[in-house]
């Protein structure tokens, strides 16, 4: 509901395209810096006070936001909210990591996220015209009555896999240093799928192709809304069907194809950027992009959900999601440098060229985790 606010506050403190992407990255840079103390505070105190933590920070950053003066403290309150993201986020994936079993996490993860694409079926369009009778900040009055809310059936019914105990978070479990040595180093190449996956799918991720809608086709908030929305209709189906896939034809059959797909559009970005192509155009390719997205997006999250050892779920998660996050937020920066330096077309074609590292790692040195153990 906050995401058609967030371009038009960026352009509202008279900042150019490179700076105002700062508005998006630094929520992806907290969450970047949160990733590996949510994954300590998993480990030590269960995955269920994470989750409930997270959308309580949330609200109350979304509520200072109606209240900032300036960009600096825009930028202070989007950091420590990507933060809050990111407990949300990794306090669920552990859940499911320690509860579902292998031949169906692809169908449980894939469909958890995807109720953030249910959600996107009506909250920027009617964030579009909240901002559009009430103000541009106000959507963040809603976004922040609905985090508190979300806190309630999490209360209700989030069970917490296993009781932390002081013996829990002691012996049984790796330190940092031997998870990394034992754990994340054999398994490097499915980390560089992490890191360069979110590359491939940062700018319509973090909502930075919004950005570009708003500066390059003077799209505003009402306009973003709409197609955030219609994206959102084709990102469930593309979802459930991304969960279906992964359980039934493995993780590698499902990714692959996603990832070249992503090559494909990020392509015919460029070309739409090179030609001046129309706002019909844009959106047809926008939409086509953004369906591959999905299908790639809670994917990924699975791989990472297959191989967590219990020994360090949280901690394994955490430099799961550090990788995942160092992407997310450097795709937007780098994608923006690039057009302020040297145009859109570079921009475009910078993340081709990770969708398709992605899609090369995959089929020469990523084994199938559907049905094993690590």
């Amino acid at each position: 509901i906050a995401l058609p606010a967030i371009p038009p506050i960026a352009k509202s403190f008279d900042v150019s395209f490179g700076l105002a992407s700062l508005i998006i990255s630094v929520f992806l840079l907290g969450g970047v810096v949160g990733s590996l103390p949510n994954g300590f505070l998993i480990d030590r105190f269960g995955h269920r006070k994470v989750v409930l933590a997270g959308p309580l920070i949330t609200c109350a950053l979304a509520l200072l936001v109606l209240t900032a003066q300036s960009f600096p403290q825009l930028l202070v309150y989007r950091f420590f909210d990507g933060w809050a993201a990111q407990m949300w986020l990794m306090g669920r994936v552990a859940g499911l990591s320690a509860r579902a079993a292998s031949a169906q996490r692809g169908r449980q993860v894939t469909w958890m996220l995807s109720m953030d694409g249910a959600g996107r079926l009506f909250g920027p369009l009617v964030g579009g015209i909240v901002a559009g009778v009430w103000g541009i900040r106000s959507p963040f009055a809603a976004y922040a009555l609905l985090a508190f809310l979300a806190v309630i059936p999490s209360f209700f019914f989030l069970k917490e896999s296993a009781r932390p105990t002081r013996a829990a978070s002691d012996e049984p479990r790796l330190s940092w240093l031997a998870m990394i040595k034992q754990l994340v180093l054999p398994q490097l190449p499915f980390f560089g799928v992490a890191f360069f996956s979110a590359v491939a799918r940062g700018p319509i991720y973090s909502g930075l192709m919004h950005l570009y809608a708003a500066f390059t086709y003077n799209l505003d908030a009402e306009g973003i809304g709409i197609l955030a929305t219609a994206s959102g209709v084709l990102s469930v189906p593309v979802s459930f069907f991304a969960g279906y896939s992964l359980d039934r034809f493995g993780r590698r059959p499902t990714l692959i194809p996603a990832f070249l797909g992503i090559t494909a559009t990020m392509v015919a970005l460029t070309i739409t950027a090179v030609l001046h192509l129309s706002l019909a155009w844009y959106v047809a390719v926008y939409m086509a992009g953004s369906a591959v997205q999905n299908l790639a997006g809670g994917s990924t999250q699975t791989l990472g959900a297959d191989i967590a050892p219990a020994a360090a779920r949280g901690k394994f998660l955490g430099v799961w999601q550090l990788c995942n996050l160092s992407g997310n937020s450097s795709s937007p920066l780098l994608f923006a440098l690039l057009a302020d330096k040297t145009g859109y077309p570079s921009s475009f074609i910078f993340i081709a060229c990770a969708a398709l590292i992605v899609a090369l790692l995959l089929i020469t040195k990523v084994p199938e985790t559907r049905g094993r153990n690590y």
